[in-house]
């Protein structure tokens, strides 16, 4: 397939974007992408076989050390990769630092509007694109009908969605039956992106409106009140203390009873071909609260100082737009696309028909209702890493009222050199 000669130049131009020069050539250019530790060979391939004037490298790191090695190299000035993928909460921290090269010239008005509201959103900095979308997240209640056919509970239906205090109640059921496993936890069992839907339901905040106030916010009633129950769930062992076996792990195992987990967990249990029955069910919620699911994914920017700006944004355009942003999504990321021309393929696609597959229309759906952003804030990562700590003191049994006060003087003191 041969999209750049028709597809991409059609979009480039109409853009008023200039193409590289190698694109009209036979000479590769290489264009290099720090990302995540994805298994990205055969998108590499999908790439260049649309594109024979360039060649994808990747440099693929693990997921704290992405983080680290943009800000030490992004800070030094080096022009050692092209494009980078973003998370999305770090948009306004790397545009407030000038990290990121402005991406409004590579894209047409109507492939902007095809994104996600939200996401497009998410991308732009002071009225400027920085970072475009690539995938977008929601979360699932998984459960296994076996453990909870022997604690004699009914299957939860797929769109249903129970309250957290029922799950909780479940859970007991669960260990009651099979004292060997664990009821309920969650996937991300410490990071904020997961979590941070707790507060939310009860109608918390993630961060004031300045984007670095934290106090009255991560200490309010709401966040003791969601944080007490998140604590209760381990603290009645209900749930895996540690995280030596990840959560997701533990549930292919067959060791939890319900997970609220992403729904790349859908294919990766259909791959497994694990030995016990399952379903999903929608994000819990709390009984006086409202829903609210965690939302917001990888997106992809370029470096300024990159030698190569015309060719990274090709790279940039191809994967988060038309069929390129389809090929990341099938073949690539295996996360939800952020491009709603590819995210209603769910409905029509016929893969997604039967069982297990068919779960991930619900997650598609599920992607664009309540919608919960993370914080958007300069000091992102500091934020993010303080309540890390937090939410693990709370989870092994410190007070919870003093764990959120004293996140709140950590991460005060982290945003005051945002606010000079």
């Amino acid at each position: 397939m041969k999209y750049l000669s028709r597809f991409l130049m059609v979009a480039f131009v109409a853009a008023g974007f200039a193409l590289p020069a190698a694109a009209q050539s036979q000479q590769r250019i290489q264009i290099k992408w720090l990302t995540l530790d994805w298994n990205s060979d055969e998108f590499k391939k999908q790439f260049e076989a649309d594109n024979p004037g360039y060649e994808l490298v990747t440099e693929n790191l693990p997921f704290n050390n992405l983080f680290q090695q943009a800000q030490i190299r992004l800070g030094a000035k080096s022009d050692s990769f092209d494009v980078l993928s973003v998370d999305v909460p770090l948009t306004a921290g790397y545009g407030l630092r000038r990290w990121l090269e402005p991406l409004d010239d590579a894209f047409t008005a109507a492939e902007k509007n095809d994104w996600l509201d939200a996401s497009r959103a998410a991308g732009t900095y002071k009225g400027k694109l920085i970072s475009a979308p690539i995938s977008t997240s929601t979360q699932l209640l998984f459960y296994n009908k076996d453990l909870l056919k022997a604690a004699g509970i009914p299957f939860p239906k797929t769109n249903e969605r129970l309250t957290y205090e029922a799950v909780a109640e479940l859970a007991k059921k669960v260990v009651k039956a099979t004292p060997s496993v664990s009821g309920f936890t969650w996937e991300q069992t410490v990071r904020i992106y997961q979590l941070g839907q707790l507060a939310a339901s009860l109608g918390g905040k993630m961060i004031a409106n300045d984007g670095l106030t934290v106090k009255g916010v991560i200490d309010s009633p709401q966040w003791l009140k969601a944080f007490t129950f998140y604590q209760s769930i381990f603290k009645n062992n209900l749930g895996p203390l540690s995280d030596t076996i990840p959560a997701a792990d533990l549930f292919k195992a067959g060791k939890i009873g319900f997970l609220v987990g992403g729904p790349w967990n859908i294919p990766q249990l259909n791959d497994a071909k694990v030995g016990f029955q399952w379903g999903i069910s929608r994000t819990p919620y709390f009984k006086e609260g409202v829903p609210a699911t965690p939302t917001g994914s990888w997106h992809i920017g370029v470096n300024p100082n990159s030698k190569n700006k015309q060719a990274a944004k090709l790279f940039v355009h191809y994967i988060s737009t038309g069929k390129g942003a389809e090929y990341w999504w099938r073949i690539g990321s295996g996360d939800m696309p952020a491009v709603k021309s590819v995210l209603n393929l769910f409905k029509t696609d016929p893969q997604f028909d039967r069982e297990p597959l068919i779960f991930m229309r619900t997650a598609a759906d599920e992607a664009t209702v309540n919608p919960v952003p993370r914080a958007v804030s300069p000091g992102y990562l500091e934020y993010e890493q303080n309540l890390q700590n937090t939410f693990q003191d709370i989870r092994t049994g410190t007070d919870v009222k003093q764990a959120l006060d004293q996140a709140v003087t950590r991460i005060s003191a982290e945003m005051n050199k945002y606010s000079r």
